[in-house]
């Protein structure tokens, strides 16, 4: 075991002391490990002098530490490219119109009103009401094929009710009956949305959507963005 002077230690940390930053630099940590080396070598014990070795070793430490340190702002760079690139994307969403997952949809008098369905699994029949807040149906659609694959499938309501009379503006509700034989099979009711704005995140989360009367909503419920 070498005898190392530990005045020697104490004069070189306090000399470096102060112009050690917050942050962890490798400059830095280098500049003091060399001084700290320099030091060791100055004090040893002739007798037992530090051996090749050891000096291997340590500077193979400081060098992994500062290839760690390196590699660490390498991502961290690579990482907030890649922000402000979906950032960037997220943005040219203001002014159209998305499909997210809502069981309500809003309707203007005499406007066609756009919906959706995503179907979870495979159906071989869909039924879809569309109720009022009292549940009465208004408006329905029957679909029956061999095999009807899991996706989004998109629908048109002319606004006008089963007399072909116009129906007030308003929400009303979508009702989505899927099966497979007599099996039932998951279906998720989609609405239409205009994007307003956008609120960026800062930490790394979804971006928050803003949707107008619509409400707020995240950039991973955003199941189709329409022409």
């Amino acid at each position: 075991m070498n005898n190392i002077n530990v005045n020697a230690y104490d004069h070189v940390i306090k000399k470096n002391s102060n112009r050690v930053p917050n942050d962890f630099n490798p400059i830095d940590l280098q500049k003091n490990f060399l001084s700290l080396l320099i030091a060791q070598i100055k004090n040893q014990d002739p007798t037992d002098p530090v051996k090749n070795t050891e000096l291997t070793t340590q500077l193979a430490q400081i060098n992994t530490a500062s290839g760690i340190e390196k590699l660490n702002k390498t991502v961290g760079n690579f990482s907030y490219d890649i922000n402000q690139s979906t950032n960037l994307q997220v943005s040219s969403l203001i002014g159209h119109q998305v499909m997210i997952p809502g069981n309500q949809i809003i309707h203007t008098k005499d406007v066609e009103t756009k919906f959706g369905i995503e179907l979870i699994g495979k159906a071989t029949s869909l039924e879809i009401h569309i109720t009022d807040s009292n549940g009465k149906i208004l408006h329905s659609i029957k679909k029956t094929e061999d095999n009807m694959h899991p996706g989004i499938y998109n629908f048109t309501w002319d606004g006008k009710d089963f007399n072909k009379k116009s129906v007030e503006s308003g929400k009303y509700n979508i009702l989505i009956k899927a099966k497979n034989q007599d099996k039932n099979v998951q279906a998720n009711s989609l609405k239409q949305a205009l994007v307003h704005s956008i609120i960026l995140s800062h930490n790394n989360n979804d971006p928050i959507i803003d949707l107008g009367t619509s409400g707020n909503t995240i950039l991973s419920n955003i199941r189709e963005i329409l022409p």
